[in-house]
């Protein structure tokens, strides 16, 4: 798997032929945080995995939240090394890193999807429900179908994830680990909670 920091991304850097297959090859994406990669974020990835184009994910070196809201921030579920590990085996081929600075908090939702658009040769994209991107987090799901459909790019806003009658989120996760119910944890996530360490700071927040 290939990983690419985002400033290389918009300033056409080639992607590595031997691991895409082609310089600039068409794309599948993803976007999101993947806080701990749990079974609603593997839905996701497993749809950009099957399309056939290249499969994609772009995500964050750092959690957004300890810069907008660190007063809210409870830590990562796992580590951004235990995210890519976890990507490659699930077969992505390039994963996109984002520093969240502040000259991409200023991008518009409208100009993050076309930065995919044109510089990813992006042909198909997936996100969450309640996903939303841009400055002020100005662009919902249903305005990230709007946009793509303009420049003939299908999306998929996929339904929340429910397992055992609940939806899967990384917030659930956090509260069963700190409950100590780990049977409930892994659960959720689709597997073994993959450190321990980090997940003894979670449950002591």
């Amino acid at each position: 798997m290939q990983t690419l920091d985002w400033d290389d991304f918009i300033n056409g850097v080639a992607s590595d032929a031997s691991v895409t297959g082609a310089a600039n090859p068409p794309s599948a994406m993803t976007i999101g945080v993947f806080d701990g990669v749990h079974r609603g974020h593997q839905s996701l990835i497993r749809k950009v995995v099957e399309h056939g184009s290249c499969p994609t994910v772009i995500t964050f070196r750092e959690n957004p939240k300890q810069t907008l809201a660190p007063q809210t921030y409870a830590g990562d579920i796992i580590t951004l090394h235990e995210k890519l590990i976890i990507f490659e085996r699930m077969g992505v081929k390039k994963t996109i890193l984002i520093d969240f600075s502040d000259d991409f908090r200023c991008l518009k939702g409208r100009e993050f999807i076309e930065v995919l658009i044109y510089q990813g040769n992006l042909r198909f994209l997936v996100v969450g429900y309640n996903f939303r991107c841009g400055c002020c987090l100005d662009t919902d799901a249903q305005a990230v179908k709007s946009i793509t459909a303009e420049h003939g790019v299908a999306c998929e806003v996929v339904e929340p994830i429910m397992f055992r009658g609940e939806r899967v989120s990384s917030s659930r996760i956090r509260a069963a680990l700190r409950a100590g119910d780990w049977v409930k944890a892994a659960a959720f996530l689709g597997r073994e909670p993959v450190d321990p360490r980090l997940c003894f700071e979670i449950a002591m927040r």
